[in-house]
């Protein structure tokens, strides 16, 4: 292989429970059994038709590592 190797390394890492700039992210199912429950996400996007918001449920919380650019993404996967 020639030069870095940029894309993200092959193994992810799951979480339940996950903070971003000051915000804490929850999956639903770090929810089940308890009184309360705070696994909404809410997106404002804008696009050329206007705005298109987006609303959801986070079902599953991934962390993508970038070795080379020494990096850590977080992907969230919502209903």
């Amino acid at each position: 292989m020639k030069g870095p190797f940029w894309g993200p390394n092959s193994k992810t890492t799951s979480w339940n429970m996950y903070f971003v700039n000051g915000y804490k992210f929850y999956t639903k199912t770090w929810f089940d059994g308890k009184k309360i429950t705070n696994s909404g996400l809410y997106v404002k996007g804008v696009t050329d038709g206007g705005e298109d918001d987006f609303y959801g449920i986070i079902h599953y919380l991934y962390e993508l590592e970038y070795v080379a650019l020494n990096k850590k993404i977080p992907l969230f996967y919502c209903e």
